[in-house]
């Protein structure tokens, strides 16, 4: 299994992104995707990430469940993306929606001729997973919501932990510092205990590593006002209705709902509402009592299983 130490190295990132593609949507949209796994492999998984995050966010997930001691090295093909807004995607200045994002999503499937894929989905990709869902329920193969909500309005109200992170997520609207931004990115991803931890490098803690890697991504981040906030407009007016999840509860495909007792960003009870929402003989629920927003990080192996398992119709060999 690829440890923790390789994760984080330029050659490790290097190596599961070459083959980053760019592609004109019928939409306008120009966006950059990465290819991960062999093009044979029959199971076609999208990867949706989250608010103001580039498709490289997903590396951790994405080099455990391609090593070579898990199944999905050679039964899943994976796809990730810059949402627009976001990396090397189109940046229009505009209100965007998780409904117009779902949309880009079904004509990236529709260009790699991927008619039917798992979807997996965090934060606000879990949103945009959601309204994807809802609308095509005939192109999932399966549904996966890390760490997410169906909205504001019938979702949970945040509490002092959520706020203390929209805090801090502010507080990087208006820093150009990287040092800056870094130990914010760290705070509102990652539990403390975490952060304390020895890593697998003697003298260097899971903090002063992550620290160091956010930091160096930084350097390589392409963002810009516009789709900054197009992208928290998308955000902060999603809502999918009890009828709309009910339809893909209907829709009979595996759904997984993962949730995170310390997340600092989406209240843990979002995922619990979800779940309930969800809840049928094909619906799994995980919530991890020890981790915060970034568990595809922080439940690194824990998360790769639980996936692993969902796409794989398995049983978890590490929970």
């Amino acid at each position: 299994m690829i440890s923790e130490a390789e994760i984080f190295l330029p050659e490790t990132l290097a190596a599961y992104y070459n083959d980053i593609r760019h592609v004109t949507l019928p939409n306008g949209l120009k966006m950059e995707y990465a290819l991960h796994g062999a093009s044979d492999a029959p199971e076609k998984v999208v990867l949706i990430m989250g608010l103001m995050a580039d498709k490289e966010a997903w590396l951790a997930l994405i080099a455990t469940l391609l090593d070579p001691s898990n199944k999905c090295s050679t039964q899943c093909q994976f796809v990730s993306f810059d949402n627009r807004g976001i990396g090397g995607t189109d940046k229009p200045s505009e209100l965007y929606t998780t409904t117009q994002m779902a949309q880009d999503t079904l004509q990236l499937m529709d260009h790699l001729g991927w008619q039917k894929a798992h979807i997996i989905g965090i934060s606000m990709g879990g949103m945009i997973s959601q309204e994807l869902a809802a609308t095509a329920t005939e192109r999932v193969k399966s549904l996966a919501l890390l760490v997410t909500t169906p909205g504001f309005v019938q979702g949970a109200t945040p509490g002092l932990a959520q706020l203390g992170g929209y805090l801090e997520l502010t507080k990087n609207l208006f820093s150009r510092k990287r040092h800056h931004i870094a130990k914010k990115m760290l705070y509102v991803l990652y539990t403390d205990k975490y952060l304390e931890e020895p890593s697998d490098i003697e003298g260097v803690t899971r903090g002063n590593r992550l620290y160091n890697y956010h930091f160096q991504r930084l350097a390589h981040s392409r963002t810009s006002p516009a789709g900054m906030y197009g992208q928290y407009s998308a955000v902060l007016r999603h809502h999918v209705f009890a009828k709309r999840l009910l339809r893909i509860r209907k829709a009979g495909f595996p759904i997984l709902v993962v949730g995170a007792k310390y997340d600092r960003l989406l209240h843990p009870n979002n995922s619990k509402v979800l779940y309930q929402l969800l809840k049928g003989p094909n619906t799994r629920s995980i919530y991890f009592e020890d981790a915060a927003h970034g568990l595809y990080v922080e439940k690194r192996l824990e998360m790769a299983s639980a996936i692993e398992s969902h796409l794989l119709q398995l049983q978890p060999s590490r929970l």
